[in-house]
């Protein structure tokens, strides 16, 4: 039984290259969040971009590889993201750290959007999801502990669950806050404050 190779992406080495590469790839989280993985075709993604066809799969050979650099750069930015939240969070309140998490999602919104839309369609991006929650969550327990050293492991390995699963749901009420003039962003700010806080009191 033979196994399929797919091609891969090709690393630019200009700066123009680099730019025109990220253009692409903005290109084709903006169109995966919007219509899916699916539905979405490489000739919509230059056009979107921007670009020729050909420019397109210069750098990217197939659709498979385009959505392996999106999710790359996706675990990229939210690994370097979070490392600005962890570098502020020492010695906030509550409400301070509650809106440095919530903005957090906020910042990865797109490219967020768009790897829930691959996780169901290309093999082994769902897999890849996984270890980066867990990650997260570990990141957010360490966050809490610092700030409660009362709390355990355990405690705080179950708050870290809570926050998160309300961090999970900020991209959606954003979207939904575009659509109706609800303050649902500023209300999950204070729900989010007020556990962090009962936690940190602890």
């Amino acid at each position: 039984m033979s196994i399929e190779i797919l091609p891969t992406a090709k690393e630019p080495k200009r700066e123009r290259g680099k730019q025109r590469v990220a253009a692409l790839i903005d290109a084709g989280a903006e169109l995966f969040a919007e219509k899916g993985y699916e539905a979405t075709t490489m000739t919509e993604i230059a056009q979107r971009a921007g670009a020729a066809i050909g420019s397109l799969y210069q750098f990217f050979p197939s659709k498979e590889a385009l959505a392996e650099a999106l999710f790359n750069r996706y675990a990229e930015r939210a690994a370097a993201s979070f490392a600005r939240v962890e570098e502020l969070a020492p010695g906030r309140p509550a409400r301070e750290l509650a809106d440095l998490l919530i903005d957090y999602k906020l910042a990865l919104r797109t490219d967020r959007d768009a790897t829930i839309a691959l996780s169901s369609s290309v093999a082994g991006i769902v897999e890849r999801r996984k270890p980066l929650g867990d990650a997260l969550r570990g990141r957010i327990a360490s966050i809490l502990r610092a700030a409660n050293r009362a709390l355990s492991e355990d405690e705080a390995a179950a708050a870290a669950v809570i926050v998160s699963q309300v961090m999970k749901i900020v991209p959606a009420l954003a979207a939904t806050e575009n659509e109706r003039p609800l303050p649902l962003i500023g209300e999950t700010r204070k729900l989010l404050a007020l556990y962090i806080g009962e936690v940190l009191r602890t």
